[in-house]
């Protein structure tokens, strides 16, 4: 008879097989990355461009190109370009982040042929009309007004803001003059200078055929424009405790973030940290869940998290709790980064955030879209693709020592910036 009282035998994994990555280049030397996996007729394609926040010349206008380059082309305005898609049970969107902004279309791969020299045509004749950005201005005004009433967007807001400044990419807050002062001359602009076939990178994922590549060499293999290249502003560093507090939006709750400034992907101190994140409140069966939430029940979530952009990073705390527990999951909150400083974590508990984490590099490579975001996320910070691999190897290798190396060097409470949303309206002090 089953035992339920004993626990599953823990099989370690100490390889990973990764898929084959291959890359290729079209005629006009676009890099083109291609995970050829998978039985069924499916294709995704990504085009990326480095256009994001930390290219602008001008607060927002990565967004707004994004959110615009699908609203209209050639001859086509933003209705009928959508319904080329939609004849064919295909799907394109387009998005931008910090860094990159994106294009993505999903197709069966019989009907690539026929849809892929739209989503060409978007980048060469794109419409940005001042239609279309007034009604990107209102829409994203009108978000903008109902995040701004929740805790959680606003402590981000704050901590990212301290951490990078408000004047950098990576640390600005938009606010709906910085949507209203958008002209479509910024938007143009940006396209122009960020958006050449020097400055991007294609990936391709699903059942790939010699066929579709050739697709994609005709209609992007024949594109030729050039971006202007611009160097990144790294963000001031910032010494000593800061702590502000500022008005909850929550009578019935206060918001806390704790963080600092950190590093990109490529930083030697990456692998340790990310397992040092995730014993402090990686996953569910981290140091801060099991004591705030499991043993003191002070709230129902808190989690631990690295934001890692193509050249800084930020590492931050968060969770919400009654305002009578405010103090006291303070105190836990670096109670339990000074103990992660101060005493090494023991075998087990390393074992199974080993365990935890080569788990979900399994996931993470558990078919084509899901391997082709892996290869994107290496290739986009100049990693080779056997980086994963090495990041594998560097989680199996990594021991209690370095990471209680590493809580010593990012974990020290001076070095932390403090952000609280309560009832009180006062800034504490440097």
């Amino acid at each position: 008879m089953l035992n339920r009282k004993i626990s599953p035998r823990v099989n370690e994994i100490r390889k990973v097989d990764v898929p084959e990555i291959r890359l290729q280049y079209l005629d006009n030397g676009i890099p083109v990355t291609i995970i050829n996996l998978g039985t069924e007729d499916i294709v995704k394609m990504e085009v990326v461009h480095r256009a994001g926040r930390s290219f602008e010349h001008k607060k927002l206008t990565s967004k707004a190109t994004a959110f615009l380059l699908k609203e209209g082309c050639g001859s086509w305005n933003a209705a009928s370009f959508a319904e080329k898609f939609d004849y064919y049970g295909a799907g394109l969107k387009t998005t931008g982040n910090m860094d990159f902004v994106y294009s993505t279309l999903f197709t069966l791969g019989k009907h690539f042929s026929k849809v892929v020299p739209y989503m060409a045509e978007m980048y060469k004749t794109p419409h940005f009309s001042e239609d279309e950005l007034q009604n990107f201005k209102q829409v994203y005004i009108q978000k903008l007004k109902e995040e701004l009433t929740k805790n959680e967007v606003v402590s981000y807001r704050i901590i990212t803001e301290e951490i990078f400044g408000s004047d950098h990419a990576y640390g600005y807050n938009s606010l709906p003059s910085d949507y209203e002062s958008l002209g479509r001359e910024d938007i143009v602009r940006h396209f122009n200078e960020s958006f050449g076939t020097d400055n991007i990178d294609i990936f391709l994922s699903g059942k790939i055929t010699e066929d579709i590549f050739n697709q994609v060499n005709q209609t992007f293999g024949s594109l030729n424009t050039a971006s202007i290249q611009k160097s990144y502003q790294p963000a001031g560093e910032r010494n000593g405790h800061i702590c502000i507090e500022k008005p909850s939006l929550n009578q019935h709750q206060a918001a806390i973030k704790i963080g600092r400034k950190l590093f990109s992907r490529t930083h030697p101190d990456q692998t340790p940290f990310f397992m040092l994140n995730t014993v402090l409140g990686g996953y569910f069966g981290s140091r801060l869940m099991t004591s705030i939430r499991e043993e003191k029940g002070f709230t129902y979530d808190i989690a631990s998290s690295m934001d890692q952009m193509l050249y800084d990073g930020c590492f931050y705390i968060s969770t919400d709790v009654s305002g009578k527990y405010l103090d006291a999951t303070l105190k836990e909150i670096y109670e339990q980064m000074d103990i992660l400083c101060q005493e090494k974590i023991g075998k087990k508990e390393l074992n199974m955030v080993k365990n935890y984490l080569t788990g979900n590099f399994l996931n993470m490579i558990d078919g084509p879209l899901n391997v082709s975001t892996v290869a994107k996320t290496l290739k986009l910070v100049n990693l080779p693709f056997s980086a994963f691999e090495a990041w594998l190897e560097g989680i199996i290798q990594t021991n209690a020592e370095d990471i209680r190396e590493v809580a010593q060097k990012y974990l020290s409470k001076n070095d932390m910036i403090e952000v609280v949303l309560n009832q009180s309206s006062k800034k504490i002090g440097n």
